[in-house]
């Protein structure tokens, strides 16, 4: 399963990069989080992890996730292997581009989902619908907050 998502901020990638890069606000704008857990230590990097635990239909369900690529300002690439999460099976792979787009910024985000198995096939469609419904909202939010940061610095 393949999804990708846009989102058009009015601040430079940059600044985009850096709050969605920024794991110790991540709770100030994304809803739903209950914690992030660093499972390595120092700045962002490829090969940094992290378990990130959010409440979802009541419950609190945690994935852990791995950078793989990283390009500050320009690009950054995460996995998620499901069967170390709430899950318990598939992986997720997810790319995040921070386009310059006149003065701004156009985050592309893109993903695919593999070994879901039969229960990917049979609720594929309902699961896509659900992460591209999530995935909009932090998008949303992550605008939300960046563009409200760089409105409060103007000042």
């Amino acid at each position: 399963m393949k999804l990708e998502l846009a989102e058009t901020f009015a601040v430079p990638p940059d600044a985009v990069f850096r709050a969605a890069t920024d794991l110790d606000r991540m709770g100030e704008w994304m809803q739903g989080l209950v914690r992030i857990e660093r499972l390595t230590q120092g700045p962002i990097a490829v090969g940094s992890r992290w378990r990130e635990v959010r409440k979802m239909f009541g419950k609190e369900a945690a994935e852990e996730f791995e950078v793989t690529h990283l390009e500050p300002g320009r690009r950054l690439d995460l996995f998620v292997d499901g069967k170390k999460g709430a899950s318990g099976r598939g992986e997720f792979r997810f790319r995040h581009d921070f386009l310059p787009d006149g003065s701004g910024t156009r985050l592309v985000l893109s993903g695919e989902i593999t070994g879901m198995g039969c229960m990917g096939a049979v609720f594929g469609p309902l699961m896509a619908g659900m992460f591209r419904k999530a995935i909009r909202k932090d998008l949303a939010a992550l605008k939300k907050r960046v563009e409200a940061g760089a409105g409060s610095a103007a000042r």
